[in-house]
Order: structure tokens, then C-alpha cells, then sequence
């Protein structure tokens, strides 16, 4: 009797510094529940929606260890990486599937891991399903449906994504990423729910621009303006290669805070500064904002912005330039924020 039915999708990748290491998707359904440790019997019920699935590596002692009351591994097993029945197939969650991609830097041909199933989003105070048997990770296809996890052949992960986190700022969410280095990497594009496994909708209008090949870092960000007050949220990063292929990261979750109920304008930091300070200000409604430096005589030093802007909160870096380009002397500047009728002014001081 076949338990698990998998397909899989995994690299073979080369890292920088010459080690191997496995990324791919691991996606299967189950239609009796989960195999025993002792891989002789299997235990009662089906995996349904909200099952919480743990991908782990046996360790060098080759075996399945069995976990601690709160599904920790024990011995010298660990955890790959989590994800929940109904979760994946992309964009398209299914009843009794799941789907995960994960890299790890530590796996090498020949590896064995493993898939361990609970009946519920966490795993304290919740039924044991058992685990499957176990995979051992091959450097070329095998078309076995269990007891093998196949490697395809050898291309590269489009993005090393390094960091991915969602804020909840006055009247908005912003998405943030960074990038390590990107191959053929087309773009992004961000997806939200209001569930963990919950309908995902995209929210960019269009694909934020990726590196295309790049070795060094970039930091990308996206605001999310349509959100309402207090909502809980959750958050998804596709990356789109070239060729199409499609990695999905995530989900990161936030509760998003209540819109500002009054014009403002923070004391910039930092100050003193030297050459640079951010200045922060904050919108009530829509409007078009002014923002200016002026020396301590009044006279025009540097224009930032004039644009219409939405309300929330908004942060301008001034590198501490004037309008020709020339670095300003040390003193003391005021910045001046002009929106919808209403002015405010701080001091600020350059300091060499």
C-alpha cells in the first residue's frame, strides 16, 4: 500500500564556497494518515487541512528518532522545515496535499530525510499521525513514487534569499527582502491572505523588477496601502525566473495598526548628523507634501520632495547636499513639511 505519493523537484546546487547543498519542492498527498516509526503498521486517520508537516533529516545515525512531546527531533535528527496540509500547490490550495521548498547547505547526495505529520497548526496537545518512510536524496531522476527523493538534474536557485519581513506601519504594510544574489531572476511579485492556508491574492499590480544575475545584495520593499485597521494579515514572496520557474517564501504574518489621526513631523535622526539623516513625517489624508531644507537665514538649500503622496507614515533621506550638489557646511538647517494647508518646522545640525 502506497502511502505517501511524491513529486519532487530538487537542485543540485554548488555554493559559493564550493560545498553542496539541496533546494526544491517536496509536494505529496496522503489518503490514510502517516507510516509508524517502525515502519510496519499505519496509524488511523487522514491528513486534512491545517495538518502540521515537519521534513527532517535522519542524521549520521541513518534512523528515525522519535520525537519529544512537542515534536522537537531528538538524537541527532533535524528539522528541514515545516508546512501544513493544504499549503502549496501554488496559489491553489488542496485538501490532504502540501507543498514545501527548502534549501539546506548541510545535505549531500545521499542523504536520508523524512516526513513527520501532526492533526493540527501546532503540534502541543495535539494527535501523533507517525511519520513516513524514509527518502534518500539521489544526484539523478528516479521515478520511484516512495522510498526514493529524486534530484533533477543540476540548475540554479534563481534567488539566495536572505531575509524576508512584513511591518505594520500607520495605515500601511511594508513588505521587505533582501537578496544575497540572483540568477536569471526576472522578479517578484507579493501575495496576501487573511488565512495561513486561505486563498492567496496578488497584490502587486505589476512585478517588482529583480537583479536579473547578480553576486551582490539587494534590498527591495513594497507598501501594502489596501489594508484595513487591526486586520491580521499574511504575506507570501514569489520570485519569477526567466524560464518561469517559480519559488514561493513564506507566509510572514502581521496585524496592521489604525491609520494617523494627525499631521506630523519627527525629529530627524540622526542629530547631529554627519553626512546623512532620515526625516520622518506623518500624513493624515492624501495630499501633495513639500519638503525643504532652509539654512538658519532662511535662505532655500535644498528642495527633497514635491509629489503627491498617500496618507501614513513616510521617511526622506537627505544626504546633506544642496540643489547643486555641493556638501553643505556644518550649522544648523531647518526642514520644513508643508501638506494640505498645514506647516511644520524642526532644527536639525550638520556637524564635520
Amino acid at each position: 500500500m502506497k502511502l505517501w505519493k511524491i513529486a519532487t523537484t530538487l537542485a543540485l546546487l554548488t555554493t559559493m564556497a564550493g560545498s553542496l547543498s539541496f533546494a526544491g519542492t517536496l509536494e505529496a498527498y496522503s489518503n490514510s494518515g502517516v507510516r509508524d516509526v517502525g515502519g510496519s503498521s499505519y496509524l488511523s486517520g487522514n491528513t486534512s487541512s491545517g495538518d502540521l508537516i515537519q521534513i527532517i533529516s535522519v542524521g549520521s545515525n541513518g534512523t528515525i528518532d522519535p520525537p519529544d512531546t512537542l515534536g522537537s527531533t531528538t538524537s541527532d535528527d533535524s528539522l528541514l522545515g515545516t508546512t501544513h496540509v493544504g499549503f502549496g500547490f501554488p496559489f491553489n490550495p488542496n485538501e490532504g496535499k502540501f507543498s514545501k521548498t527548502f534549501t539546506h547547505d548541510l545535505l549531500t547526495v545521499g542523504a536520508v530525510v523524512y516526513v513527520r505529520a501532526w492533526n493540527d497548526s501546532v503540534v502541543d496537545a495535539t494527535k501523533y499521525y507517525g511519520d513516513s518512510n524514509t527518502y534518500e536524496l539521489q544526484s539523478e531522476m528516479d521515478s520511484h513514487d516512495f522510498g526514493t527523493w529524486t534530484v533533477s538534474n543540476p540548475v540554479h536557485v534563481p534567488v539566495e534569499l536572505s531575509s524576508f519581513s512584513v511591518e505594520a506601519k500607520p495605515g500601511y504594510n511594508e513588505i521587505r527582502w533582501t537578496t544575497q544574489s540572483e540568477t536569471e531572476n526576472l522578479g517578484f511579485h507579493v501575495y496576501r491572505s487573511f488565512e495561513p492556508e486561505g486563498e492567496r491574492i496578488q497584490i502587486t499590480k505589476k512585478m517588482v523588477d529583480g537583479a536579473i544575475n547578480s553576486q551582490v545584495r539587494h534590498d527591495y520593499s513594497y507598501e501594502d496601502r489596501t489594508v484595513d485597521e487591526n486586520a491580521t494579515y499574511y504575506y507570501w514572496l514569489a520570485d519569477i525566473a526567466v524560464d518561469g520557474r517559480i519559488a514561493v517564501h513564506g507566509p510572514q504574518k502581521v496585524i496592521s495598526v489604525s491609520r494617523p489621526t494627525a499631521y506630523g513631523l519627527d525629529q530627524n535622526y540622526p542629530n547631529p548628523f554627519n553626512p546623512s539623516t532620515s526625516l520622518t513625517y506623518t500624513l493624515k489624508e492624501d495630499g501633495s507634501v513639500k519638503l525643504r531644507i532652509y539654512n538658519i537665514r532662511g535662505q532655500l538649500i535644498r528642495e527633497l520632495i514635491d509629489v503627491k503622496q498617500p496618507a501614513g507614515q513616510h521617511v526622506v533621506e537627505w544626504d546633506g547636499l544642496d540643489n547643486f550638489g555641493n556638501l553643505v557646511p556644518s550649522g544648523t538647517y531647518l526642514y520644513v513639511l508643508d501638506v494640505n494647508g498645514h506647516k511644520f518646522t524642526r532644527k536639525m545640525a550638520m556637524t564635520k
